[in-house]
């Protein structure tokens, strides 16, 4: 009688990101640390100091093959300057730093939502953008919102690869599992 063995195939998680250079993430950070200051004794959630493009979830094995798609999609976009600016809010929930000229970022959340059909439950960013603050109470957004509506923020850069963060089954950390460089190349599918 053959024994039958089996290996494990884990279920990752994956986040796509455009990941701004130190000085703007410093930037950013300073002001959700300021938010955070301002408004003590409130639990706010805030996001990581970049913008969401795309998540979803694999097995190890099938891991290549997405990796594969999205890295196309890199290499056939051109790099594109970013300008955020302002804040603006979403649903009375969330505080965040809007992107001036969204185009580019939904050219590129378009493609990589096309390289992602073939993936079940795959999530795409429909409003790329950096939160400060979401989560909050209705209280906590009219008393933060009354003075974000005024305040302003700018900082521009050059968006020049996409990341690939891989978040291992049991683990809480993610790590960077490929920066994709955009290039510009003619691609054919």
């Amino acid at each position: 009688m053959q024994e039958l063995i089996t290996t494990y195939d884990p279920l990752n998680d994956y986040r796509l990101i455009l990941d701004p250079p130190a000085v703007v993430k410093k930037k950013i950070a300073a002001e959700k640390t300021l938010f955070d200051e301002q408004y003590k004794g409130m639990v706010i959630a805030g996001g990581q100091a970049f913008i969401y493009l795309a998540e979803f979830s694999r097995r190890e094995t099938e891991e290549q093959a997405v990796v594969d798609e999205i890295s196309r999609v890199a290499l056939g976009f051109m790099p594109f300057k970013l300008h955020l600016k302002s804040f603006d809010q979403l649903e009375q929930r969330e505080i965040y730093i809007g992107i001036e000229d969204q185009m580019p970022v939904q050219l590129l959340s378009d493609q990589v939502e096309h390289a992602l059909l073939s993936v079940p439950g795959a999530r795409i960013n429909k409003l790329p953008r950096v939160t400060i603050a979401k989560g909050l109470q209705a209280a906590q957004f009219l008393k933060s919102w009354k003075e974000y509506e005024k305040k302003s923020f700018s900082a521009t850069f050059v968006a020049n690869e996409m990341l690939l963060l891989k978040r291992m089954e049991g683990f809480s950390s993610w790590q960077i599992l490929k920066r994709m460089a955009f290039q510009n190349l003619v691609m054919t599918y």
